[in-house]
């Protein structure tokens, strides 16, 4: 069965090509993991768990084939108009019955606030309701990130619910005793020597989308 479903997904995205405002999604290339190697890294250690790890020859191709072929993921490449990668976006705990899947992006730091991510998350959602047929798209966000969360509901997704997850640990920083966090404390709790991140479910539904959409042409 996870044979066929390789099939499917190669057959399928192999050459998948979605074109938006701004930006490209395609599918992903060997080279993509080097170009991402080449990006600024984020100044801020609060989300340097974004920048590019120091990988090996080996490790590159690991994290392509990875990527690549597995078959609980989709994941793309972000392009803007000039053909310069700019971000990921992915589909991944995909449940084909139940018409549903999360949704997961991140772009370079260089490439921040420029609408590439609110419309890749457009491009992809047309594409995820029209043409894959699905249902609910899901995601969630860290409940401090709040340009992130900003985009989201721009993109038309709304809150249904909270969680915490344990803090990435490769931002080494000290949340309660760096005063540069102060403001964000309050989505941040100690189990005792765990540090935990308030995120937010969120979720846009094929119906929440037809509705933004037939007010947008209304427009």
């Amino acid at each position: 069965m996870k044979n066929r479903k390789l099939i499917f997904r190669k057959n399928r995205l192999d050459h998948l090509l979605l074109k938006g405002n701004k930006v490209i999604i395609r599918s992903l290339r060997r080279d993509d993991i080097d170009k991402r190697l080449a990006w600024q890294k984020y100044p801020d250690p609060l989300y340097s768990h974004y920048n590019p790890p120091n990988l090996g020859q080996r490790e590159r191709e690991e994290w392509y084939f990875k990527r690549k072929y597995d078959s609980n993921i989709i994941y793309l490449a972000i392009d803007n108009r000039h053909h310069r990668l700019v971000g990921f976006i992915s589909l991944y705990e995909i449940d084909r019955v139940a018409k549903s899947a999360w949704m997961g992006i991140f772009l370079g730091y260089e490439f921040t606030d420029r609408g590439y991510g609110t419309d890749a998350i457009l491009t992809l959602a047309k594409y995820f309701f029209e043409k894959m047929k699905f249902e609910n798209m899901f995601l969630d966000v860290a409940s401090h990130n709040k340009r992130a969360i900003r985009c989201y509901l721009k993109c038309g997704f709304k809150y249904v619910g909270t969680k915490y997850k344990k803090h990435d640990p490769r931002t080494k920083l000290d949340i309660f005793g760096d005063d540069r966090y102060k403001n964000i404390r309050k989505y941040f709790k100690k189990e005792g020597d765990e540090v935990l991140a308030q995120f937010d479910d969120m979720v846009l539904t094929k119906k929440m989308w037809l509705a933004q959409k037939s007010h947008t042409n209304r427009l």
